[in-house]
């Protein structure tokens, strides 16, 4: 009997395995992304390059203070998605004020945004030493969308910025 029942047992258990249907499996979430923004000068030019990026929300922006400083990323409160003043005041480290980072004065400084719980939208920006001087970008979080999509005074619209890269 013992035997019988050694035999037995595994068939079964393996029989019953064939048959089950395995567990559904979830969707992965596509990694989130890091996208570098460079910001400098050349000749008489001050610059972010590129001045105009599509991410998802989740990817990561990292600025790097080139040449030219001092810079820094700022947000113009009127230009970005409802909700968007919040998240940013939150996920931007060591402000030096609303919507504002530090100023970079050391070249390869970065500056990083993590855009994990961002509102979707077109958030314009810009240099505060060098803004006169149409240093400006636009980032489209997911699809373009609120106040930044419809004003304009020289950084690109949302017809400008590319895709985003694979």
């Amino acid at each position: 009997m013992k035997r019988w029942f050694l035999v037995v047992v595994p068939v079964v258990a393996l029989g019953a395995a064939a048959f089950t249907t395995p567990a559904p499996t979830r969707p992965v979430a596509p990694a989130a992304k890091t996208v570098h923004v460079e910001m400098l000068q050349q000749g008489s030019r001050y610059m972010f390059r590129p001045n105009g990026i599509r991410i998802q929300p989740g990817d990561v922006v990292v600025f790097e203070n080139i040449s030219g400083g001092p810079h820094n990323v700022q947000f113009y409160p009127n230009r970005i998605p409802t909700g968007a003043r919040e998240f940013l005041n939150r996920a931007m480290s060591q402000r030096q004020g609303d919507l504002a980072s530090p100023f970079f004065t050391q070249p390869h400084q970065t500056y990083t945004i993590n855009f994990t719980g961002a509102p979707e939208g077109t958030y314009d920006f810009f240099c505060l030493p060098h803004q006169a001087l149409g240093m400006k970008g636009t980032i489209i979080v997911g699809q373009a969308g609120g106040p930044g999509s419809a004003i304009n005074d020289g950084e690109p619209t949302p017809a400008q910025v590319p895709p985003a890269a694979n």
